[in-house]
């Protein structure tokens, strides 16, 4: 899962009215697909708000079936 801030509903809005910016442009900043500085500075006040970061964790590729070993 990609890294992303959940926020609680209606705090992009209220977000946005805050920094004077767009809806899209919270929107894009707590799903890490801006980086600009004011991204930033909406990411730092979406957890202060009381947001969570959630995503990039370690994705397992371990195959469960390759540890059972065939007796012949």
């Amino acid at each position: 899962m990609k890294k992303r801030i959940i926020v609680e509903h209606g705090e992009v809005k209220r977000i946005a009215l805050l920094m004077n910016c767009t809806y899209e442009m919270v929107s894009h900043s707590l799903a890490y697909r801006k980086d600009t500085k004011l991204a930033k500075a909406i990411r730092k006040m979406a957890l202060m708000r009381g947001g969570v970061e959630v995503g990039d964790e370690p994705i397992n590729n371990r195959n469960h079936g390759s540890e059972l070993v065939e007796s012949v």
